[in-house]
């Protein structure tokens, strides 16, 4: 029974929702899990010819979830092993990467309200990724004191070039869908009465497609643009698994949850 997600299938056009509003669908472990199963089950479904991924609530996904990263800093504060390491939870979130870029069908990103972090990396990893053009964005990792991860340092690397990524990154800026279209991080940007009328109709003019087409084509930008994804994410988790242990993230995440700027020491 699933939790985190709510699936339906109709024409053809398999829907995973992101289901968990109160928290802006945050990626948990449980939720990435979840997701990879749904995906999964579609990608043997001959029923199945595109998917389509959104978030429930009017946001697609706020990126990390707060209140786990909280409960690793509180145990390595207290001396304490967390019940999950950094590297065995980024490993999960890795899978749902690797999931989206494995099914031979097309997916497509419906993306509103937010989408920051994590949630990113999934829009960039599905083969169309819609969004509302005042969606707010942002690559937020060095907002906790953390770093890119789930392949973003490699996907949006190869899609604005590295003086871009390394701003976007950096900083931590937010920017709009419209924004982000215009710079090829997403493939579109709608009003946000279009928003699903558009999603629609590209979701249904997939499932009328030649199924056969799209499998080669995703197999070419595979093996043309991301044959070392794997690489990526494993050079991700170790530098994320270092941080996780800095005063700086520390510092970042309870500044987060008590809504003050952060003060950094550089340790």
């Amino acid at each position: 029974m699933c939790h985190y997600i709510v699936t339906s299938l109709k024409d053809k056009v398999g829907t995973i929702i992101l289901n968990d509003p109160e928290k802006r669908n945050a990626l948990s472990k449980a939720m990435a899990s979840e997701l990879c199963q749904a995906l999964e089950s579609y990608r043997f479904n001959p029923d199945v010819r595109v998917v389509v991924l959104r978030g429930a609530g009017g946001y697609f996904s706020a990126g990390g979830d707060i209140t786990s990263m909280k409960k690793r800093v509180d145990c390595y504060a207290r001396g304490l092993r967390p019940e999950t390491q950094t590297k065995e939870n980024m490993a999960g979130f890795n899978r749902l990467i690797l999931a989206i870029r494995q099914i031979e069908k097309p997916v497509v990103s419906w993306i509103e309200g937010a989408c920051a972090g994590g949630g990113l990396s999934i829009a960039m990893a599905s083969d169309f990724s819609i969004a509302d053009e005042s969606c707010k964005m942002t690559f937020a990792f060095v907002n906790v004191g953390l770093a890119p991860d789930m392949g973003s340092s490699l996907m949006l690397m190869r899609r604005v070039g590295p003086a871009r990524a390394t701003d976007l990154f950096m900083t931590g800026r937010r920017f709009t869908g419209g924004e982000a279209a215009r710079l090829d991080i997403i493939t579109q940007a709608v009003p946000a009465g279009d928003l699903e009328q558009t999603v629609n109709a590209l979701a249904a003019k997939l499932a009328a497609g030649p199924a056969v087409s799209y499998r080669e084509i995703k197999g070419a930008v595979n093996r043309i643009l991301y044959p070392d994804l794997y690489q990526c994410m494993a050079m991700e988790s170790d530098y994320v698994d270092r941080l996780t242990h800095t005063a700086d993230h520390a510092e970042a995440v309870y500044a987060f949850l008590e809504k003050r700027a952060p003060r950094f020491s550089g340790t």
